[in-house]
């Protein structure tokens, strides 16, 4: 088996000499057939019934806070506060998910996820039975860690499991959002009193079990690698974030789509406080949410096989940049009295663009990092979205006009997300990185085809070779006979 040594290439100079002692990697370049088996839908299937689970667990009570609120015998704040702590729990655990996943391995990362936000799950349940809210609480951080641990795990999960050509459309089924969906109409419709509680966090407790078992049984990676890269060597974990300190085209990446998934949350956050002081009452607001969750999981959805058939990720991302700031421009003279059409038709028009974007910066993030681990990057980019989302929250909240026309409008918080998202656009014409995981992988094609021409040209010098010397044989029985004769 040949083997051949390639040190990745360096954006600037005084890059090389890390990089040389960073990404060396050994590239076998033995022909090796390239394919997404069967078995790797099946667990795509199990990933994103997990986070069907953990999202329909995060919304549990968020989507009945009044109910809740008096089932635990607690403020209307202590009710937000089993959401916050899910933001808290979120941005300290992806502090480790990088290096747990290279420890672990994409199956035994998704097995803790699952007894995670099971046994969070379970905690609840028994909360329900005491009526405890502290208990209640510990349920709610135990079963938030699987948040971080099942979706930093997208890009490690899709480049492990599926090809080149289908890596984009994995993630995307991983970052869609059904569990929310299934989440904002089951719970509230099967949650009509207090005493449906208990029945309420029953249920999510067995769909967590449910989405649990199967992981203990799937494989833990295909038969074969997906790709040329997949099987080599690459970074240390702390080795990987000393190449990305020094990479400024993934940094811009970490603004973007912390901006884009931080707007997105702070939105979905306070949007019904947006829109109550125009006279529009909750169930409206909850149906604009839901229509928006669906519109956001669409968008999702088609940027995965755009991405996979075109691979004009920098050219996807300068798009739809400029929509996101068209339709956030658009909510600060939409949002007025009896405009619920025209609110529903930017919000969706909104929230397709916000979740479009999602995949082609999450992918970019690979392709412009490597040969940094795709667990390392992925984790750092979906905590940033965590603490921007968070502090976008703070900052819009702190601008609610009391005194205004209407009273308590929150049209300066709209001028702020607007300006957030001129942000996302500049930033996304100012990127220039390079798509460096592709490149590695269209070079050790390269290789591997004069490889195997070699190795087919060797073998007809030794069929040449054992040509003539059976004619130098035949040729020298011959001169014999003639002698003899």
């Amino acid at each position: 088996m040949i083997k051949y040594l390639f040190n990745n290439r360096k954006h600037r100079a005084d890059e090389e000499e890390d990089a040389a002692s960073c990404a060396q990697t050994v590239v076998d370049l033995s022909p090796t057939e390239l394919k997404t088996y069967p078995q790797a839908w099946l667990v795509l299937f199990f990933l994103v019934l997990l986070r069907t689970a953990v999202a329909v667990f995060q919304f549990t009570f968020s989507v009945v806070p009044s109910l809740t609120a008096e089932f635990y015998s607690v403020s209307l704040t202590g009710v937000n506060w089993l959401a916050n702590v899910q933001c808290v729990v979120y941005v300290f655990c992806s502090f480790f998910t990088g290096w747990l996943f290279e420890r672990l391995g994409v199956k035994r990362s998704l097995i803790l996820a699952g007894l995670l936000c099971a046994s969070g799950s379970a905690i609840r349940f028994l909360s329900t039975k005491l009526r405890s809210f502290p208990l209640v609480m510990i349920g709610q951080v135990i079963g938030s860690a699987s948040s971080p641990l099942s979706l930093n795990i997208m890009t490690m999960f899709a480049s492990t499991w599926f090809t080149e050509s289908m890596r984009a459309t994995a993630g995307m089924f991983v970052a869609s959002n059904y569990g929310a969906i299934l989440g904002m109409f089951m719970i509230p419709s099967i949650t009509t009193k207090t005493e449906h509680i208990s029945m309420t966090v029953f249920i999510v407790m067995m769909i967590a079990i449910v989405a649990f078992v199967p992981l203990m049984f799937m494989p833990a990676k295909p038969p074969t690698p997906p790709s040329l890269v997949q099987d080599q060597d690459r970074p240390s974990f702390f080795c990987g974030l000393k190449l990305l300190a020094k990479n400024h085209n993934f940094w811009i990446l970490f603004v973007v789509h912390s901006l884009n998934v931080g707007i997105s949350i702070a939105f979905g956050t306070i949007f019904t406080q947006i829109i109550s002081p125009y006279g529009y009452t909750d169930a409206e607001a909850g149906q604009l949410n839901a229509i928006a969750f669906f519109a956001g999981t669409l968008g999702c959805s088609v940027a995965g096989p755009v991405l996979d058939k075109t691979k004009q990720h920098i050219l996807f991302l300068r798009l739809i940049a400029p929509m996101v700031l068209v339709s956030d421009v658009g909510f600060i003279f939409i949002i007025q009295k009896d405009a619920y059409a025209a609110i529903l038709f930017v919000m969706a028009i909104n929230q397709f663009f916000l979740s479009f974007l999602v995949p082609v910066v999450i992918e970019l993030g690979s392709e412009t990092s490597y040969p940094v681990s795709e667990a390392t990057t992925s984790s750092l980019l979906w905590q940033g979205a965590q603490v921007f989302g968070f502090l976008i929250v703070l900052m819009m909240d702190g601008v609610r006009d009391p005194h205004g026309d209407p009273p308590n409008n929150m049209r300066k918080a709209l001028i702020i997300q607007a300006a957030l998202a001129g942000v996302i656009m500049i930033l996304s014409f100012a990127f220039r990185g390079r798509m460096a995981r592709s490149e590695a992988i269209a070079w050790q094609k390269e290789q591997q085809q004069r490889f195997t021409k070699d190795e087919s040209f060797e073998k007809s010098l030794h069929t040449l070779s054992d040509d003539h010397r059976h004619i130098d044989s035949d040729n020298n029985d011959a001169s014999q006979v003639l002698m003899k004769e």
